[in-house]
């Protein structure tokens, strides 16, 4: 009967911010066609559109003007809760396909010495969820349906321009222009053999929009390159709905007792209130002609909102290139991205999610005069703990993986 009645109670911890698609990671995807291969360590090379995002000083270093794309073909996700359910795991799923990143970089030499200019589209986040569980027949538990389903996007526009000021030393700038929109529906149904129910839907909605920019650096001596980027972020706009009805008639226990109806719609004009400044800086080694390799810390300051509170991170991402031929190049990269939530303690209830991850990434090339494909994986496990049953203190251990197929093309011109 206890682990029934937790059951009922799933369905409390998924009210309010804990629905939503992911705020608090700062790194679920890895864009750019060269940077994905290298786990994101792209701070301190930056040389083609990407740059916008990564470093706008890298732009001054392109070796020739370009177009690029890339998008994920495959995209899975699969988070497991452990023992949530009496001795039984809790499963949630999603998967997917986007467009993470397209941009283009135009050298104007012709105009002034040292002079480029870039702009792209990507993707932070996207989540796509169309989660169905129905168990049944557990004790006096009859069946519990729950269904949930997500649609999360953070995109960014952004332009930006560098000026080589001498032969190893580069300023850049970029703008963006950030734009959030996540949807959460939920749909829980428990019955009782005594007769008991709960029935609920859950309806939460985060919109937004700012403006990211960024201040550039880089320095080449010799065989290295160091960069180093300010980023600023402001929103502009935002709002946060929550609604939801409730049909109810458990009493104590499960047993049944009169009926309760309850509705609520609520809205929140400042649920981030913020967005994190990002200072990154990085290192790349180039030994020869046909070897890279790269290193960057990211450091997001803390952002608190009326909703959502993130704690200061800091990540780090570390890559390498080897050219097998002249044609082919492997790319392998290593990264983190922590979560911004507290960490999970022992004797509080209702309390998020908090999940780090280490990503892996492995990306092969095919490289002509004006043009480059390239193809791989990225993969990110997560450990972590969570209350996935709301009102008990009882702490889950989690695991997570995702697995990003990607692939990219570029035309030099």
């Amino acid at each position: 009967m206890r682990n029934s009645w937790r059951l009922i109670l799933i369905g409390c911890s998924f009210y309010g911010p804990r629905v939503l698609a992911d705020q608090y990671h700062y790194h679920n995807l890895v864009v750019g066609e060269r940077a994905m291969g290298l786990g994101g360590a792209f701070g301190a090379v930056a040389d083609d559109a990407s740059g916008v995002i990564y470093n706008p000083a890298g732009l001054g270093f392109a070796l020739s003007s370009d177009i690029s794309g890339s998008a994920n073909a495959i995209y899975s996700k699969k988070t497991v809760y452990k023992k949530t359910l009496a001795n039984d795991d809790f499963t949630e799923k999603s998967s997917g396909t986007l467009s993470p990143f397209f941009g283009g970089l135009q050298k104007l030499d012709n105009t002034m010495q040292g002079l480029a200019v870039a702009f792209c589209m990507y993707s932070l986040d996207s989540e796509l969820k169309d989660q169905d569980d129905v168990i049944e027949n557990i004790g006096s538990l009859q069946r519990f349906h729950r269904t949930s389903n997500i649609r999360s996007n953070t995109t960014g526009y952004g332009i930006g321009a560098a000026k080589r000021l001498s032969g190893n030393f580069s300023l850049g700038v970029s703008l963006s222009w950030i734009v959030i929109d996540e949807l959460v529906q939920e749909y829980q149904d428990v019955q009782y053999s005594t007769g008991a129910f709960l029935a609920q839907n859950i309806r939460t909605r985060l919109t937004g929009s700012g403006i990211d920019s960024a201040l550039g650096a880089q320095y080449a001596v010799g065989s290295l390159s160091f960069g180093v980027t300010l980023r600023l972020r402001n929103l502009v706009d935002e709002n946060y709905e929550i609604g939801g009805d409730v049909s109810t008639n458990i009493a104590t226990g499960n047993t049944p007792g009169d009926t309760v109806r309850a509705n609520t719609n609520d809205k929140f004009e400042e649920p981030l209130k913020d967005l994190p400044t990002e200072v990154r800086a990085g290192v790349a080694w180039f030994p020869s002609a046909v070897v890279l390799w790269s290193f960057d810390v990211i450091h997001n300051t803390e952002a608190e909102g009326d909703n959502f509170k993130r704690e200061a991170v800091t990540n780090f991402a570390t890559g390498t290139e080897y050219y097998i031929t002249p044609s082919i190049p492997v790319r392998a990269g290593i990264f983190t991205n922590y979560d911004t939530r507290p960490e999970v303690e022992s004797g509080k209830m209702n309390q998020p999610d908090h999940i780090d991850y280490t990503g892996y990434s492995l990306f092969f090339g095919w490289v002509q005069p004006n043009s480059q494909v390239s193809g791989g994986l990225v993969v990110q496990d997560g450990e972590g703990k969570a209350q996935k049953i709301g009102r008990s203190t009882n702490i889950q251990t989690v695991e997570s993986r995702s697995y990003t197929f990607a692939i990219s093309a570029t035309h030099s011109f």
